[in-house]
């Protein structure tokens, strides 16, 4: 691509003429139809990106011929052995808001109506107007042969037949973890349909994936994933077990029933504090046995990719109404599947079974309102924050830092209700992920105010060491405030 001396154009070689805009009001999306083709534009896709990217947008960049590796492999394995002529070059709407800011890109593509929204990365900062807590990732796009960076959760339209939300929903965390993390390989859309497996009859059209399906495509991608849900008497604990996973970075697929729909799971909205300054709510909140105050029972809500809607779409404990992002809240979210990696083999149900024990058994010394925060990390991660945590203690760090760990731990982090408020931790327990099912006593650390309890696998032996331990900042690594 390269632009006109003037400013107000771009030309693509061999392509078509286009123009960037500084957009005054939503209408002008419809200038869109004289520089898209209309083989991959329409009135779905137009609608859409006024109603969710709005005037956070200030000026567009179509860019033509894009040729999307997404498409390309639904063409060869779909559209190609249809009689009606599909063409393979896309465009490519790059999103820009004031002072050149870029946001990313959506893909537009030359398939049937209302589904011609291709492979989207684009930023949460346009779409979300209240704070977030998301799993980002960094993309890269070219544009006038400069390198952008995008952080953003990919998304993309379902296109019904070789793809469904479900699949979409795989795609979504597959594309995520190929980009983010080395040891996964990245792959397409296509690639996807071709893998799943028959459940009741043909792969293509698709009449839709059960949770067993999504597992096992997981499993073909390296995954060890587990299938949680689909019992009413325990939604509550099954909301509480899918934050801990987020809280740990780790996308899910969510079903949705009776709506018979799956979306990605990527993050969680804001941490309602207040419920904090009510004693009868924290008596209601609060375990009586233990005065554990989960962490997960303060956030409302939790953001999907919703491929019938469009990125960042948030999800309430309430019912939904006409103002709402989505047409359905979180209690009908019935089945989750979790792809894990394969040497996370304590799941959150143990654990948190486990942590209950502890506070029971009186080991140590917590405040009585015990606010508990359950996630999962890696060890560099948890020991890299730790080396950077100017408000941990000396000691405590020291032994972070030189313990030898599994590759990947749980921790809960354990605050008073002041501490929590201020997003400090007063103690922590560290749990080896890789523990057996049936082992009691799986802890690697544990510590409150005044003494550290932590076991050195090097000496096969068990230390205490006493010391004074101030709060310090809570670990946020997992999730990027928005």
């Amino acid at each position: 691509i390269s632009e006109l001396k003037n400013g107000s154009a771009w030309y693509v070689p061999g392509g078509k003429s286009t123009s960037a805009r500084i957009y005054a009001d939503v209408e002008d999306y419809d200038k869109l139809y004289d520089y898209v083709g209309k083989e991959a534009i329409d009135d779905y896709a137009v609608e859409t990106l006024k109603r969710f990217v709005g005037t956070s947008c200030n000026k567009i960049v179509v860019e033509y011929p894009y040729h999307d590796k997404d498409f390309l492999s639904t063409y060869y394995c779909y559209y190609s052995q249809k009689f009606r002529s599909f063409p393979k070059k896309c465009y490519r709407l790059h999103i820009m808001g004031k002072d050149e800011v870029y946001y990313g890109y959506i893909v537009l593509r030359p398939t049937v109506k209302g589904t011609r929204l291709g492979t989207t990365y684009l930023s949460p900062k346009p779409l979300i107007n209240e704070e977030a807590y998301l799993m980002l990732a960094k993309y890269e796009a070219h544009i006038m042969d400069n390198k952008c960076e995008i952080k953003c959760f990919p998304w993309m339209r379902q296109e019904v037949d070789i793809s469904v939300c479900a699949h979409v929903a795989a795609w979504t965390i597959l594309r995520y973890y190929g980009n983010k993390y080395h040891n996964y390989a990245d792959t397409t859309m296509g690639a996807i349909a071709q893998k799943i497996k028959g459940d009741m009859g043909r792969k293509t059209p698709s009449n839709g994936l059960t949770p067993v399906q999504i597992a096992d495509l997981f499993q073909e991608y390296g995954f060890s994933p587990i299938i949680r849900g689909g019992i009413k008497e325990e939604n509550s604990k099954f909301l509480d077990e899918i934050m801990a996973y987020i809280e740990s970075g780790i996308p899910i697929v969510g079903f949705i029933s009776p709506k018979q729909h799956a979306v990605s799971i990527v993050g969680h909205g804001r941490i309602n504090y207040d419920l904090l300054d009510n004693p009868v709510s924290v008596d209601k909140l609060k375990d009586e046995q233990t005065g554990i105050i989960l962490h997960s029972k303060l956030i409302p809500s939790l953001y999907v990719m919703e491929d019938n809607y469009f990125g960042y779409r948030k999800v309430s404990k309430e019912l939904p109404t006409s103002t709402s992002d989505v047409d359905y809240n979180l209690f009908e979210i019935k089945f989750a599947v979790v792809p894990l990696y394969e040497k996370m083999q304590l799941v959150y149900n143990e654990v948190y079974e486990r942590y209950v024990s502890l506070v029971e058994s009186g080991t140590m010394n917590w405040e009585d309102v015990k606010i508990s925060r359950i996630y999962m990390t890696s060890t560099n991660s948890l020991k890299r924050e730790a080396g950077s945590n100017k408000e941990m203690c000396d000691v405590l760090k020291t032994i972070i830092l030189r313990l030898n760990m599994s590759k990947f731990v749980w921790c809960i982090d354990i605050s008073g209700i002041d501490n929590y408020k201020n997003n400090l931790t007063s103690g922590r327990v560290i749990i080896d992920s890789t523990c057996s099912t049936y082992e009691k006593e799986p802890w690697i650390l544990m510590h409150d105010s005044s003494q550290i309890k932590y076991y050195d696998e090097d000496t096969n032996d068990n230390y205490i060491v006493e010391c004074d331990i101030q709060p310090y900042r809570i670990y946020m690594n997992n999730l990027e405030r928005i």
